[in-house]
């Protein structure tokens, strides 16, 4: 149990599987001690800034929608629903791959670079 709470003091960012093979001991006991130890699985979270008149933008556009539907009730079903997803071509993992085991929250924020060259897949409906 001790080196168990060494492993993940040292090094937070320590996969379970890693642990088990560094440690020696299986997945289940690893996790088993884990959960003695009561160290939980954190994801950081990535947050994006409001500018200053975002709230009014988003009221305006609220106000614009209800509206619009009020004159034309169909409005809604001609709008094209998307939705996209970025890949970074830095390498740089998906953040719900990255971990973080502790016995408090740690509040993690990552920090990433700007303007890195990605690709960007979009689909609609």
């Amino acid at each position: 149990m001790e080196r168990v709470s060494e492993t993940f003091l040292l090094h937070p960012q320590t996969s379970k599987k890693r642990a088990s093979i560094d440690l020696g001991i299986s997945r289940r006991s690893l996790g088993r001690l884990m959960q003695d130890l009561n160290l939980k699985l954190y994801k950081p979270r990535l947050l994006q800034a409001l500018n200053e008149d975002d709230p009014d933008r988003r009221t305006e556009f609220c106000e614009w929608v209800l509206d619009s539907f009020e004159e034309d009730p169909t409005l809604l079903d001609r709008i094209l629903w998307t939705d996209e997803a970025i890949f970074k071509v830095n390498g740089r993992v998906n953040r719900h791959n990255c971990v973080y085991w502790s016995d408090t929250n740690p509040h993690l924020v990552i920090e990433q670079e700007l303007n890195v060259p990605q690709v960007v897949v979009w689909g609609g409906i």
